[in-house]
């Protein structure tokens, strides 16, 4: 096999297991995202007592053989500096590492959405800070996305 071959076989499956992992949840749909925005996918987060349309990115990446949490941000500098270089999102994203030998995953904000004293702010990264993506970490992600859209809509609709 050439080694474009086994890149877009690495493509493939990251995509195929991101799908499954994302979808385990029945409040979540994954869409692909239109070619040029830089992120693999959108999510969007299925509640029928908002208005307001709750989405977060998903920018995809893997690696065939097993590596810790610290290579993996090592692994990752590149990416979180060609993420610095696109335009700023305005909405949450995130990065997930696909970990092809263990099928695990790890998981960092791109562009963190959090709450400050202040309000809603949504902090762009520019170094990785992994951690296993596991379900309880993606119910907690769900969580923080949620909670950011509820104060940025009582702060855009009065």
């Amino acid at each position: 096999m050439t080694h474009e071959a086994k890149e877009q076989f690495l493509a493939e499956r990251v995509r195929a297991l991101a799908t499954v992992i994302l979808t385990r949840r029945d409040d979540l749909t994954i869409a692909a995202t239109k070619e040029g925005t830089g992120l693999d996918f959108h999510v969007s987060i299925e509640r029928e007592d908002k208005p307001m349309r709750l989405t977060f990115g998903v920018l995809l990446r893997g690696v065939p053989s097993s590596v810790t949490a610290e290579h993996a941000n090592k692994i990752l500098g590149p990416t979180m500096g060609q993420f610095l270089g696109m335009r700023k999102f305005t909405y949450p994203i995130c990065l997930l590492l696909f970990v092809m030998r263990e099928e695990r995953a790890f998981f960092s904000w791109l562009a963190e959405p959090l709450m400050t004293d202040t309000g809603p702010k949504l902090i762009h990264h520019d170094k990785a800070h992994c951690i296993e993506f596991t379900d309880e970490l993606l119910s907690r992600v769900v969580d923080q996305v949620v909670v950011w859209y509820d104060a940025v809509e009582s702060v855009l609709i009065a």
